[in-house]
């Protein structure tokens, strides 16, 4: 970490002295060198071998720390009463009460974090906020897969698609076919490009075998060129029952190996057999 992070008390808006005894006694254990008694602590190593150099004067600045001397910066500021300043807008502090002894131009941004939870992760995350989670846009529907990423057939991805260029937030995890029955090279798909049939009619592609005589044409089209393939079923034909494709219920596991492979018709509610078994 580049900054400089400052521990300081307040008063009424002003900087009042740290007790220099209890500053001793917190820095102390962290210093590699034997520091005499009348010397300040000027450099620390906290359990994790991370290093800063220490200034002690009013307060205690802790210049380029490491991530593990935040720990270091909150056990200080724990038994002291201080207020963190992490060199960046806003301070922390351990109670609302404190809040009103910071100066003004602190108050409203200042975070109030309770001492036990004011660990060096606690300042950290304030240095160093976690991104929020990516929105994902919502699937489109499968008639035949309701749930593809339970099923394994669909997961969360930050990578463009091979058929529409696009990053779509999901892929496709099964590669998909070509009218010659081979393995298609050309990376992953993205879940819309199949279950809008751009890529079947872009690069003649499939991702499921279906046997012709057991449903009409239009669905086995939707399962063969608009459904994504399932892990570890390889080229099995896609069960049918009722004149239909079978409705997946099941889930797969991540190496497509122990699955719940679970088919139920469509029509009348029965299970329907699958050809593999996880």
């Amino acid at each position: 970490m580049g900054s400089s992070i400052y521990v300081y008390r307040f008063r009424d808006g002003d900087i009042v002295p740290m007790e220099g005894a209890l500053v001793r006694e917190v820095l102390e254990p962290y210093a590699p060198y034997e520091a005499p008694g009348e010397e300040h602590v000027a450099w620390v190593r906290a359990a994790d071998g991370s290093e800063a150099d220490v200034s002690v004067d009013h307060g205690v600045s802790f210049a380029r720390p490491g991530s593990g001397v935040l720990d270091i910066v909150a056990e200080l500021a724990r038994r002291t009463g201080a207020a963190v300043l992490p060199g960046v807008e806003g301070a922390i502090v351990t109670s609302e009460s404190d809040r009103q002894h910071l100066p003004q131009a602190l108050r409203e941004s200042a975070f109030v974090v309770p001492p036990p939870a004011l660990t060096g992760q606690a300042i950290g995350l304030v240095i160093r906020p976690r991104p929020e989670p990516r929105t994902r846009p919502v699937l489109p529907p499968f008639p035949y897969l309701p749930d593809p990423v339970a099923s394994g057939a669909v997961v969360a991805a930050d990578e463009r698609c091979a058929c529409c260029g696009h990053d779509q937030g999901w892929l496709c995890t099964v590669p998909s076919l070509g009218r010659d029955g081979q393995d298609v090279p050309e990376g992953r798909l993205c879940p819309y490009c199949v279950a809008f049939g751009t890529a079947a009619r872009r690069h003649g592609l499939y991702f499921n075998e279906v046997l012709p005589d057991q449903v009409p044409g239009a669905v086995a089209a939707r399962i063969r060129e608009r459904t994504p393939g399932l892990p570890g079923r390889g080229r099995r034909p896609w069960p049918a029952h009722c004149g239909d494709g079978a409705l997946f219920v099941g889930t797969v596991t991540d190496d497509g190996r122990t699955a719940d492979r679970s088919f139920r018709c469509r029509s009348c509610g029965n299970p329907v057999a699958d050809t593999v078994r996880g």
